[in-house]
């Protein structure tokens, strides 16, 4: 007899069944006792474990450094806690987002899953957290429907766009553009309400022109110079949501004649190491990488040991000042 046998006769998944049994997890009575049922009718015999239990986490990639940078920061602190992590890279794609769930929530010694997708919505992952498995969302936020909450922490995206816009109006300029990310994911939503707002506190209209949305990689930042740097009306500054794609810009800044900050101030998001060796180095939203992690398994570590009410852990963003921003030159505010 097997644990899918088991978990067929119980109504729940593989993996319910294997944490409950090794007693990982805390179901409802109804549940235990379903369990329970189907153990003595399928006659298996429930064995202590052989292996190590991991807890699993999902990143888009890892040639960001960012996500690069919250993979090894989750690894190292659950190390030190006596926890092994298996880092799964779902290349951006929504479909691997969602096998990749299926696997790892299936998988008999994974207790626990921290998701950083970049999709808003995943058909496996709704099914787990229904099902009880440990999930905690990290990042970007994600939309499992009505019935289906999971603990998500995130950091001030809206609060984070608003401080980075009106700092650059405050500096003097009055064109300012947005380079967001892909227009369904939450956070570029939140950056770009902050931008608006910003703009409209300091009596600055929004130009449409002047507001894109892409990917997030280097090669977006350097295609985008293009629209920005047209027609007469360009932007003395620009508020890029993603470091990334602020490198991108900086580094194709001189192949359009642009300097950097004298023609054009750039302020990213992330505060990702690479923006400091950039010449000028990068102004940018600092993202609290070290405790989005600690904060992370801490949750997941709460929500392993049984239903609760899920949390939304929002933590600030820290406007870290350089090089890449200064004020316009005369007469080039419009």
């Amino acid at each position: 007899m097997t644990l899918t046998q088991v978990a067929r006769e119980a109504g729940v998944s593989v993996s319910t069944v294997s944490r409950y049994l090794r007693g990982q997890l805390k179901v409802h009575d109804t549940t235990a006792q379903k369990i329970d049922h189907a153990v003595r009718e399928t006659g298996y015999r429930v064995d202590a474990p052989a292996r190590e239990d991991f807890i699993a986490l999902i990143v888009p990639e890892l040639g960001n450094p960012f996500y690069a940078s919250l993979a090894e920061a989750c690894t190292t602190l659950a190390a030190e806690a006596g926890v092994s992590v298996v880092v799964a890279v779902s290349g951006r794609r929504h479909r691997r987002e969602s096998t990749l769930s299926a696997q790892l929530t299936a998988a008999s010694n994974v207790g626990g899953l921290i998701y950083a997708g970049m999709n808003r919505t995943n058909d496996e992952l709704q099914r787990a957290v229904a099902d009880g498995f440990p999930v905690v969302v990290l990042d970007e936020e994600i939309d499992l429907g009505p019935d289906a909450t999971v603990p998500t922490v995130t950091v001030d995206n809206y609060g984070g766009a608003y401080q980075a816009t009106s700092y650059l109006a405050t500096m003097g300029h009055r064109r300012i553009a947005h380079v967001s990310g892909p227009p369904a994911l939450l956070t570029s939503q939140e950056r770009l309400r902050g931008y608006r707002d910003a703009l409209a506190a300091h009596g600055l209209e929004v130009d449409e022109d002047l507001v894109l949305h892409g990917p997030y990689t280097e090669q977006y930042g350097a295609s985008v110079l293009p629209y920005l740097t047209r027609g007469t009306a360009a932007p003395t500054a620009v508020f890029v949501g993603s470091d990334i794609v602020a490198v991108g810009i900086l580094s194709a800044a001189e192949l359009h004649g642009l300097r950097i900050p004298e023609d054009l101030s750039v302020v990213g998001c992330d505060g990702i190491q690479l923006g400091q060796w950039l010449r000028p180095q990068l102004t940018t939203l600092a993202q609290p990488i070290h405790e989005l992690a600690r904060t992370a398994l801490d949750t997941l570590r709460t929500a392993a040991e049984g239903p609760q009410e899920p949390v939304r852990t929002v933590l600030p963003l820290q406007l870290v000042v350089r090089g890449s921003v200064a004020a316009p030159r005369p007469g080039a505010t419009h």
